[in-house]
């Protein structure tokens, strides 16, 4: 206990012992006092103001690292087509090339059509942080079987990862938005969820 509520604990008490003997005058007493406290409790209270997470200097670490995060995502995303050269002179040689190479997208997007509708509901449920990270792992575990898959040279380990990695990659951004919403208000989210994406 803090020593400005001791301070009013004892102010309180002694107010309502002067006042005691008048009845009415004491519920008033008691009705302020109470009135007092509660004051006194949310100012020394953490979820006053002064302590928001939009007040912190921490929530431009915070944007730093969603942006961190997002930022590999569409890297791991985008690398296959950087890479469309390379694979075609390490892969197996095939007329099929093209097909192949572009159902690295295709798979990708499946998981896409439906889980982002559930992507929200899921970050209500569980929370934004622990989605993030579970997002995040598929985004990890999906690229590295696009790894093993480039050096197995097997397009369908490579569809598998694919795969994973959509089961993760947008519904990151839902949950990326979520704890960005939290951190910043008023004139601030904008920027944020600009920067973040």
């Amino acid at each position: 206990m803090s020593a400005a509520s001791m301070d009013l604990d004892a102010l309180i008490e002694d107010d309502y012992e002067n006042d005691h003997d008048d009845e009415d005058d004491g519920m008033a007493v008691r009705d302020q006092a109470t009135i007092s406290k509660e004051n006194a409790t949310s100012i020394t209270s953490p979820s006053s103001d002064m302590l928001k997470k939009s007040s912190l200097r921490a929530r431009w670490l915070v944007l730093s690292l969603a942006c961190v995060v997002m930022t590999g995502s569409y890297y791991a995303y985008d690398i296959p087509s950087a890479l469309h050269q390379q694979l075609q002179d390490y892969m197996p040689q095939s007329p099929h090339f093209e097909t192949q190479f572009n159902l690295l997208y295709t798979v990708y997007s499946i998981p896409n059509v439906i889980l982002p509708l559930f992507g929200g509901n899921i970050v209500d449920r569980c929370g934004a942080p622990a989605c993030l990270a579970l997002f995040a792992f598929f985004t990890v575990l999906g690229s590295s079987f696009l790894s093993v898959g480039v050096a197995a040279k097997s397009w369908y380990i490579m569809y598998i990862g694919r795969f994973v990695f959509g089961l993760g990659g947008e519904s990151l951004c839902v949950a990326q938005s979520t704890i960005l919403s939290e951190w910043f208000e008023g004139k601030e989210v904008a920027f944020a969820m600009g920067a973040g994406l």
